[in-house]
């Protein structure tokens, strides 16, 4: 145990001495707050509102559009006169009229730079409301509030335990096993990939060989394994850390910026007067409170004491058969090629969790739980819908038994192609 902790201390410091460790783990949280604030300090920044130039032909739209803090609509007599008026950055908006009293077509045109999404969005939003209710009233003589109350009025379907009274939530639970899935897989993998680089340095440099004559093979590859995921853990802590404090220091030096932002994104789209307002807002509500409801439904607590469990076990699997594989491949590529193969598995059973969340209680569900190398992936898949302890137990065992055979026949393979 005394060496396996030596060669844990030996990895652990040879990666932190690494220059490129601290860059990237530097440059990671950087980058995300960059994507994080530069988008709402544009949109801070950005020119004054753009004027919408209105050649309404129809008669129908160029009352009713209203100007917000981004569009100016101002009415114009003819295309030519408002082209002539438009400076580089404004648009001229063209509604022809047909012969058929619900137009078909508008026109926005521009002149240089075409304007943004949201400008063309916007009016398209204005245009398709008013369109809708002017067909409400001149073809079929209904008040568009009266339609658009009819339209808001839905009803809600609860799906609950006879036993409990709780509700299911399985939208919620999906979207939290699908997460959790997929974490689960690309840290195995990413972690997988650290330990195979990290025996093909062993395999080019010989370090192995002098530290063998105080170690046995065993020993250097749990510690190899161990000092990997403690070093990548660091990393992550790392990253999750510092981008937080990051996030968390521009919003505090710009509070009045990033709440403008907040405020401009809950009012993205064009909110209209009595029922239809109440129709446009009371679903993101209601699904927010769904979303909140149903993750206190879950037992996090439990959940990633059973994520923790399950990827420690799973890591000491996956990453002695990475090294296994390292140590036997003759180049970079090679290796590449078979840390695939070996994480195959993973891969397979994210496709199959469309299947999985169908039917978590069924048999397929189970055997992919119970199978040591698809159970990290089917296990996280089946948790938030409750896994039984039973099997949760089952799982975990087989996973232990298989790491341990996997770690014994790594640590020869790791003797005969690397000591």
């Amino acid at each position: 145990m005394r060496k396996t902790i030596l060669v844990i201390g030996r990895e652990c410091r040879l990666r932190l001495r690494r220059p490129a460790f601290w860059v990237l783990t530097l440059l990671v949280p950087v980058v995300i707050t960059l994507l994080y604030a530069l988008p709402v300090v544009a949109a801070r920044h950005a020119d004054e509102r753009t004027t919408v130039y209105v050649v309404d032909q129809t008669g129908l739209f160029e009352n009713g559009l209203q100007s917000t803090e981004a569009l100016a609509f101002k009415p114009m007599p003819s295309l030519d006169y408002a082209q002539r008026q438009a400076a580089d950055r404004d648009v001229v908006l063209l509604i022809p009229l047909r012969e058929t009293t619900i137009p078909h077509d508008a026109f926005l045109y521009y002149r240089g730079t075409p304007p943004s999404l949201d400008v063309q969005s916007a009016v398209d939003a204005q245009l398709q409301t008013l369109l809708h209710n002017a067909i409400l009233e001149d073809v079929y003589n209904v008040e568009p509030a009266v339609y658009h109350s009819v339209e808001a009025a839905h009803l809600r379907l609860h799906t609950r335990d006879t036993a409990t009274g709780h509700e299911s939530h399985l939208r919620v639970r999906s979207v939290v096993a699908l997460v959790l899935a997929v974490l689960m897989a690309l840290a195995l993998l990413l972690f997988g990939i650290t330990v195979t680089r990290a025996v093909q340095e062993e395999r080019h440099n010989r370090v192995a060989e002098i530290v063998a004559t105080s170690a046995r093979p065993g020993e250097l590859l749990a510690g190899k394994v161990c000092g990997v995921a403690l070093t990548a853990t660091l990393q992550l802590v790392l990253w999750v850390t510092l981008t937080a404090a990051a996030i968390g220091g521009v919003q505090a030096a710009n509070p009045d910026l990033f709440e403008q932002a907040r405020q401009a994104q809950q009012m993205h789209s064009i909110a209209t007067k009595g029922a239809e307002a109440t129709a446009q807002y009371s679903a993101p509500v209601e699904l927010v409170d769904q979303t909140v409801q149903g993750l206190a439904s879950i037992q996090l607590p439990l959940v990633a004491g059973i994520f923790a469990l399950f990827f420690l076990l799973s890591y000491m699997l996956y990453g002695s058969l990475l090294a296994a594989v390292a140590a036997r491949a003759d180049s970079e590529s090679d290796a590449t090629l078979r840390t695939l193969v070996v994480g195959s598995p993973l891969l397979l059973a994210l496709a199959l969790a469309p299947l999985v969340l169908h039917a978590p209680s069924g048999a397929m569900a189970l055997w992919l739980t119970l199978v040591p190398f698809t159970a990290p992936v089917a296990a996280m898949l089946r948790l938030p819908f409750g896994l039984p302890l039973w099997q949760v137990a089952l799982a975990a065992a087989l996973l232990l038994l298989f790491a341990a055979a996997a770690t014994a026949l790594a640590a020869r393979t790791y003797q005969r192609h690397v000591v």
